[in-house]
């Protein structure tokens, strides 16, 4: 598979900011199926200890969303059960090494966004980005092309894996 869905639960809105879970799903636009998948959540320590921002809004947004997709702030504060910032990000690196590194395509939701956020994340912990920069790819902008075609959101809003799938779903229905 040539395409990878990347979705991020953070505490900010902009590059450098902790992170609590990655999403990842493989998906192929022509065959219109998805593919391998990962799943992680960061311990919140870990990122700060790596000089990432939390912003305080943002944990005040999280506060205010529904019980299941709060699961993951109570589990990134937790010392055992996830990953440290450097495993979570070879953990990532190893999944996207399953695929021509070379040759995926990264998508993120924002030019600004998942990726920018994650580029910053190995940054900080002076690991090199795992894909060529010239193959980030920005899912918000694909979806702005075609307005008309809705996505059908599955899972648990706010669950990096949950949004990783509906927005490969969604890709595969826009580049169709």
């Amino acid at each position: 598979m040539e395409h990878v869905m990347i979705d991020l639960e953070t505490l900010g809105r902009r590059a450098g900011c902790a992170i609590l879970s990655i999403g990842a799903v493989a998906f192929d636009a022509k065959a219109k199926e998805l593919g391998p998948e990962l799943y992680t959540v960061v311990r919140l320590d870990s990122c700060e200890k790596a000089g990432l921002h939390i912003d305080p809004d943002t944990i005040a947004w999280w506060e205010k969303q529904n019980p299941e997709a709060q699961k993951v702030l109570k589990q990134a504060r937790a010392a055992s059960g996830n990953k440290v910032l450097p495993e979570a990000l070879e953990e990532l690196t190893k999944y996207l090494s399953q695929f021509d590194l070379k040759k995926v395509k990264v998508w993120g939701n924002g030019s600004d966004f998942d990726n920018a956020i994650l580029t910053a994340c190995y940054a900080s912990v002076e690991k090199p980005l795992p894909w060529e920069f010239w193959n980030n790819r920005c899912y918000r902008t694909l979806k702005s092309l075609k307005p008309s075609i809705k996505m059908q959101r599955q899972g648990t809003c706010h669950n990096a894996l949950d949004d990783a799938k509906s927005q490969a779903f969604h890709a595969i229905e826009l580049l169709g």
